[in-house]
């Protein structure tokens, strides 16, 4: 009786007598050597293959479940309004919103200009330091002591101005970091003593 079997190589089925099973065979389309297995062999490998792709189908199943579910909860939890989201004891926050965004907006800007200044300053001491460069060799500037003092002028001046107009914006940018953390922390008290109150009142 002969086997019916496939070439793992490029797929071709073909069969072989019985008697070859369990040794190597030949492809008749591609030469591919492998060995031929077994009818029971075939079967169980098929029955495995079978039970793999049932079990894959199962967990694509219930990993599409598991995201559903998870879509639902963050839809319903993003529906939600902040107040419901995030509780200070069993009282709902009618202060702090998380999702208020940054305060101090006028402060931020005024790090945000500060900081393109400062570099702008920047560029400008480059600038100056290449064109006294380049009046020194157009002959312009001849004297080795004024170029020098040109030289470290536009470095002092420079590097201090770069300096100073960088700390200034880290600094209005702390500024209102802060600002904002405070008036977080303001907004928590004041639910907190509101919840408070709440409570009080219902035990009286």
């Amino acid at each position: 009786m002969a086997l019916k079997t496939s070439c793992p190589c490029c797929g071709k089925p073909f069969s072989a007598p019985e008697d070859y099973a369990g040794k190597k065979v030949n492809c008749p389309k591609c030469d591919h050597r492998f060995v031929l297995k077994t009818r029971e062999q075939a079967l169980q490998e098929a029955a495995d293959l079978e039970a793999e792709k049932l079990q894959q189908m199962e967990d694509r199943r219930r990993i599409e479940l598991i995201e559903r579910e998870e879509r639902k909860h963050r839809d319903r939890r993003a529906s939600m309004p902040y107040y419901e989201k995030f509780q200070t004891g069993t009282r709902p926050v009618r202060n702090y919103d998380p999702r208020s965004g940054p305060g101090f907006l006028n402060l931020r800007y005024l790090a945000d200009l500060l900081l393109i200044g400062a570099y702008a300053v920047l560029m400008l001491a480059l600038a100056g330091i290449g064109l006294t460069v380049y009046l020194k060799f157009a002959g312009v500037i001849s004297s080795i002591v004024i170029l020098s003092i040109v030289l470290i002028g536009w470095i002092l001046v420079g590097g201090v101005l770069f300096l100073l107009l960088k700390y200034l914006a880290e600094l209005a940018l702390l500024m209102a970091s802060l600002g904002d953390q405070q008036n977080d922390v303001v907004r928590l008290l004041l639910d907190l003593r509101d919840n408070t109150d709440v409570d009080s009142s219902e035990k009286g």
